[in-house]
């Protein structure tokens, strides 16, 4: 384990299967790359917004790591019901985009920012046809800290994926790539406990995994179509 530098949460070791990862993100590297959309406006169409989310890995090895997602409330007008990381847009009195990732985890999960090491901010991500640009914030505790939804209007539930092992992310049973109108997707996880997991925060996670030397979802695994009720 290598002793993380100040300036996260309290004083902790990071673990040797992390390493690779926090480099990555203490660099600002891209995490996710994504390909020209035809729904891409011209550029400087309209200003952009900028949100942040949090990967939270909790765990000292890959036998006991997990990551923590929020299943969106079921009123929500935008994906309802959808899985997600804990995020969102930044306030005008945010400093940064920890700060927007940190803020909004606390406010949904009631996840506290000094129990938890925050490691570094990967490169925004662009999503022109939101006008947005999503920054992934990674964080990391030995132990799983002790979330609870905050506001049932905007969060369902708040789920413990694990990384390794029967029913984790990293299981060939529980996932398989995506399609949308005979179209790819990408991965898709479909997790014990109901909890449906596509899109862009599959996306992530999928490079999370291999951030961390764990096998992303083959290009040659089963493909299905994403439910029609998965879709919102």
């Amino acid at each position: 384990m290598t002793a993380l530098r100040p300036g996260g949460g309290r004083s902790a070791q990071l673990p040797d299967f992390l390493l690779p990862l926090a480099e990555r993100a203490r660099r600002g590297e891209v995490l996710v790359r994504r390909d020209a959309d035809p729904r891409d406006p011209p550029v400087g169409a309209a200003p952009v917004r900028r949100s942040a989310v949090l990967i939270h890995i909790a765990g000292t090895g890959l036998d006991d790591a997990q990551v923590v997602l929020e299943e969106r409330g079921h009123a929500l007008r935008s994906q309802p019901a959808q899985f997600s990381l804990p995020g969102g847009g930044a306030d005008p009195g945010d400093r940064d985009d920890v700060h927007t990732a940190l803020r909004e985890a606390q406010e949904e999960t009631g996840l506290v920012p000094q129990d938890v090491e925050v490691i570094g901010a990967f490169a925004p991500i662009p999503m022109p046809w939101r006008a947005q640009r999503v920054t992934p914030v990674l964080s990391w505790s030995p132990s799983v800290p002790e979330l609870g939804v905050q506001d049932p209007i905007e969060v369902e539930r708040v789920v413990w994926a694990p990384l390794t092992g029967a029913g984790s992310l990293t299981d060939p049973s529980h996932r398989w790539r995506g399609l949308l109108h005979g179209q790819g997707v990408g991965p898709v996880f479909d997790l014990p406990g109901d909890a449906f997991v596509w899109g862009f925060t599959a996306m992530i996670l999928e490079q999370m995994l291999v951030g961390v030397g764990l096998d992303p979802v083959p290009l040659g695994a089963a493909t299905r179509e994403i439910p029609p009720g998965r879709r919102r």
